[in-house]
């Protein structure tokens, strides 16, 4: 098996065909194994050799994605004594609700709200905020003195793939995922029913539509899937520059060519086939200002359905069949045939703001958070023999109580290393994935690793986001017949072209370019 220094040797396309390949947020397939100077007395023998005054205790803000799960403080306590113990300092975490973050992310740093660490990716306003001076530049000294070992293992491209303008502002992930979403059922709910198993998304309707008339104590689902991934981008081999606008490129085309999707046939029918769909009841009318956690509600049995990424799905299924082994969960990918990326490095990543008075203490917290296995451990999986019991060298059985500390559930993700253990419970199911994923539908893009500089378009980016909310939520949502003359198709892309969309979509392309002309 690589070492992680062999794997920080590795070209880029290298890593991304060959390398593990996980789901989005942190489930892990086999695994480099992690070298063995990753040991809690090597975090703390370099903590201390270093020089660094840690005589002050230190409280670090620290703000994660998700819900504070039952079993939080607990967790947490254990790992707080552990930091306090090896660089005097603390963990203070609060949390983004899913329904929220897309908000109030953005706010708090306008806001200049105390905090020290924040989870940061590409999807969740990286560029955006480091454009805006909302993060704290890493310099190479900083990150080699306070945070050594993530230094010597982190491979040398994801600090390529993190700087904006040449600067670092975050600590990527050091291990390789898909964020490829799937639709997740109640396998027991279509076999009452008759349902044949899911291959396409009219199959899905189907199921959902079913449910809706015949099971009044379940919502099918919540709606659309996150930035409308499983029912517009992946069917049509898209991915995003930025996932909050619209704007995209083609997978399978090298010439990096980006359009305004809104702009497209593809889109004119996907909000017709929403709005089709939203009509058999398969979610809501008031779908849009739902602020449902969807995972925790499908695991309290009140959806029928839930859509989001591989890594998410597995947790939840492992979840569920030690609660509920009844209800046999399904996963489906309803595009399975479509070519796909793997993730860049910063798809998760820790940032520290650039407010913060503490950086030096978080950077050694980021170090230990990663590589120290007893704390790594307990942030992802929580107390071992309460809420999980390790299985072999790399691999973990989640407990009942890890309902209470769902694994690798509360945004461990921004550290996410080769420390990662695959839960025994599904890891046929999530190697059958990952390993069929690579062999078929894989590919390599020159702008897989692009990252946006919005410095000169700020204003058209906040008014197209306008836009997007208030004219284009409605018909992603099919709450709006698309022929609608004052609110359907029409009027939304008039509207994005008003605000500035094509000023954008050049300043996007003018930066694309040079990156696609390397390649």
């Amino acid at each position: 098996m690589a070492t992680t220094k062999k794997l920080a040797a590795l070209s880029l396309a290298s890593l991304f065909v060959m390398g593990t390949v996980l789901t989005a947020c942190g489930s892990k397939d086999a695994t480099p194994t992690p070298s063995t100077s990753a040991t809690p007395q090597a975090s703390a023998s370099a903590t201390s050799s270093s020089g660094i005054d840690t005589s002050k205790e230190v409280k670090l803000k620290m703000v994660l994605l998700g819900s504070k799960p039952k079993a939080f403080d607990e967790v947490y306590g254990e790992v707080n004594k552990l930091m306090k113990q090896k660089i005097n300092a603390t963990l203070d975490v609060s949390f983004l609700d899913w329904g929220e973050y897309q908000q109030k992310y953005p706010l708090m740093f306008a806001a200049n709200e105390d905090f020290d660490l924040v989870f940061s990716a590409v999807w969740s306003y990286y560029a955006q905020q480091a454009t805006k001076n909302g993060f704290m530049e890493l310099t190479e000294d900083m990150i080699k003195k306070f945070a050594p070992k993530t230094w010597a293992e982190e491979p040398k491209v994801a600090w390529e793939q993190a700087k904006i303008n040449g600067k670092i502002y975050m600590v990527p992930q050091n291990n390789f995922e898909y964020s490829y979403h799937l639709v997740g059922i109640r396998g027991d709910l279509r076999q009452k029913y008759n349902l044949p198993e899911l291959k396409t998304y009219d199959d899905y309707v189907t199921y959902l539509k079913t449910i809706a008339e015949k099971e009044k104590d379940f919502k099918p689902s919540i709606g659309v899937s996150e930035f409308n991934t499983v029912e517009l981008v992946q069917p049509n081999e898209w991915n995003f520059v930025v996932p909050q606008l619209p704007v995209a490129y083609k997978v399978t085309e090298g010439s990096g060519k980006l359009f305004n999707y809104v702009d497209t046939p593809e889109f004119a029918t996907f909000s017709k086939k929403m709005f089709d769909t939203q009509k058999t009841g398969a979610w809501s009318r008031d779908a849009i200002a739902n602020k449902v956690d969807k995972t925790q509600a499908f695991k309290d049995g009140k959806l029928a359905s839930v859509e989001w990424n591989l890594g998410t799905l597995l947790r939840t299924k492992s979840e569920m069949q030690t609660t509920h082994p009844d209800w046999k969960v399904e996963l489906y990918d309803l595009s399975a045939d479509k070519k796909r990326l793997s993730n860049a490095f910063i798809n998760n990543g820790m940032s520290i703001h650039a407010g913060s008075k503490n950086y030096e203490r978080a950077l050694m917290a980021i170090d230990l958070l990663r590589y120290d296995p007893e704390i790594h451990d307990l942030t992802n999986y929580g107390i071992k023999g309460k809420h999980y019991e390790q299985v072999g060298k790399d691999q973990f059985k989640p407990l009942p109580a890890s309902a209470d500390f769902p694994p690798s559930g509360t945004d461990p993700w921004g550290w996410n290393s080769l420390n990662e253990r695959l839960d025994s419970t599904v890891a046929a199911e999530t190697q059958k994935f990952t390993e069929d994923w690579k062999k078929s539908v894989t590919v390599n893009h020159p702008l897989e690793t692009f990252t946006f500089d919005d410095s000169k378009v700020k204003n058209e980016v906040a008014a197209v986001s306008n836009v997007m909310d208030s004219y284009g939520k409605p018909l992603f949502y099919g709450l709006v017949d698309p022929n609608d003359a004052a609110h359907g198709l029409k009027i939304f892309n008039d509207k994005l072209k008003q605000a500035g969309i094509d000023k954008i979509l050049a300043e996007m392309q003018r930066q694309a370019d040079p990156v696609i002309a390397k390649k």
